[in-house]
């Protein structure tokens, strides 16, 4: 593991939340402050207090955001895409297969769901939840014809293709391929080789 010197988490005793300072190995508890307080009542609880808040900080040292081999942000948005992008009348798509399949490698606890279309008149817009590296993002496409614009009353088909594309924008939120909708046509690369470069070499 990593050293996080200013690691901070919030656990819930009782029924109360306390804002916890974790030290540099990311296990020991160095301060432990009520919610919007600056003072440290960690000399002040009790063995049995300071065991329970210890044992949610253990579990919260199990999510893998707390690991060294979590992908951040700043990794992600590195991975060039450019192989596995989908060009219709002038846009550019994210292969929703690939997005998902380099997603899975780099967490694979990652889950999506499909959150309730909405309809703007007879138009409609989906929605996309990713969860992945300890986080929720959430995008939105409406379901687009050929021409990019938005169909009337879609059909199952029409609907299911946009829900793919949206998967994928979902991902992209997380770094994934996200300069391809900001028009950009490679990412920009940081000096230092990271996993993310690795795998997507592969």
């Amino acid at each position: 593991m990593k050293n996080l010197p200013h690691t901070w988490v919030t656990v819930k005793y009782k029924d109360d939340a306390f804002d916890v300072h974790l030290s540099s190995d990311v296990i020991s508890i160095s301060e432990i402050r009520p919610i919007d307080s600056e003072i440290n009542i960690a000399p002040m609880l009790n063995s049995n207090v300071m065991k329970s808040i210890q044992e949610s900080v253990d579990e919260i040292n199990n999510v893998k955001y707390l690991k060294e081999d979590v992908m951040h942000y700043k990794d992600l948005r590195q991975i060039n895409v450019s192989q596995h992008i989908e060009k219709k009348n002038g846009l550019s798509y994210l292969s929703w297969s690939w997005a998902l399949d380099q997603l899975l490698q780099l967490d694979d606890s990652a889950t999506w769901e499909y959150l309730e279309p909405k309809r703007f008149g007879e138009s409609m817009m989906v929605f996309c939840k990713v969860t992945a590296f300890g986080k929720s993002r959430t995008a939105q496409l409406p379901v687009m014809d050929f021409r990019n614009q938005a169909i009337p009353n879609p059909n199952a088909y029409q609907v299911n293709t946009a829900m793919q594309r949206c998967l994928a924008k979902a991902i992209s939120l997380h770094g994934i391929g996200l300069y391809i909708y900001a028009g950009e046509d490679l990412p920009t690369l940081n000096e230092n080789s990271t996993k993310a470069d690795k795998l997507s070499q592969t």
